[in-house]
């Protein structure tokens, strides 16, 4: 008798763009911000290597909406993960979007100020993001804890 076996994505509905700046977390922040209409707050850094410290920026475009984070993959000392092509900063786009929401946020993010280059980043070709993930959606989930109390 032949099994069927049932896998499920450990990130459903989460979308990565990969992006390639030459600007500090902050001004990258604004130009998402001014540019593209996001309202990103800076919470607390994140520890993403168990070292050193990242910039971390979320944004919760509300109920049935899309939530987003920038998170800075290097900082003035280290690159948190080796990528090729190598990428400053992780956008994290949860929940359902439609391909064409998301490709014009690629667009979008391409033509921002100070942005090299963005590509939308394929989970299952670069495992070595599943722990980074993890970690990244737990801190999330400590930061809104602590602004919620």
């Amino acid at each position: 008798m032949k099994k069927n076996k049932l896998t499920v994505a450990p990130f459903d509905d989460i979308h990565l763009i990969g992006i390639n700046s030459t600007l500090v977390d902050y001004k990258l922040a604004y130009h998402f911000n001014n540019t593209l209409k996001f309202n990103f707050i800076r919470l607390n850094e994140i520890l993403l290597d168990n070292v050193l410290p990242y910039a971390f920026f979320y944004y919760n475009a509300g109920e049935n909406h899309n939530a987003f984070n920038l998170v800075a993959m290097r900082n003035k000392e280290h690159v948190c993960v080796k990528l090729n092509p190598q990428i400053d900063y992780l956008l994290i786009v949860r929940e359902h979007i439609t391909d064409e929401k998301l490709n014009q946020l690629v667009k979008g993010v391409r033509g921002l100020n100070g942005v090299t280059y963005a590509y939308l980043m394929d989970l299952s070709k670069v495992p070595a993001l599943d722990i980074l993930l993890e970690r990244i959606e737990m801190h999330e989930l400590e930061c809104l804890e602590t602004l919620n109390h």
